[in-house]
């Protein structure tokens, strides 16, 4: 009761990035339980950049409503799928973000992976994590901007 509480105090607008982040969250999680994931990423970014002017402020709410709906769910909306809501949300506000996919080694013989996102070579989304991980990709790839 008390996050319902705490939902409908928020103003309208925030109530309606929470809602597109959680419905974005969820898309995410289950494309990537049945899509490949070359597929998946294949399709970022083919809808960046429509020209409208884009903020620090729009980018900082997006990145907030994602990580709040992201821990209010039971699934496990980790780095990946958050950073694949956070594209497509920057994305509907004409922005061009980049995710990052990368790998850190871990002892004794493995290996862990990460993905954040970055606009405009600013950190948005992950990047607190991404500390010590070595880029292994970049969606969209520089040439399709």
């Amino acid at each position: 009761m008390r996050k319902l509480s705490k939902y409908l105090a928020l103003p309208a607008e925030d109530r309606r990035l929470l809602r597109d982040a959680s419905w974005r969250l969820l898309v995410a999680w289950g494309a990537l339980k049945v899509l490949p994931l070359p597929r998946l990423l294949a399709n970022l970014g083919r809808h960046s950049g429509t020209g409208r002017p884009h903020t620090a402020e729009e980018t900082r709410r997006v990145a907030r409503a994602v990580e709040v709906a992201a821990r209010n769910w039971p699934l496990a909306l980790t780095c990946l799928p958050q950073g694949l809501a956070t594209c497509w949300m920057l994305q509907a506000t004409g922005a061009t973000p980049h995710l990052h996919y990368g790998v850190q080694a871990i002892a004794p013989r493995g290996f862990q992976a990460h993905a954040w996102v970055e606009l405009d070579g600013q950190p948005v989304i992950g990047h607190r994590a991404a500390e010590g991980f070595t880029t292994l990709a970049v969606f969209p790839p520089d040439g399709r901007r």
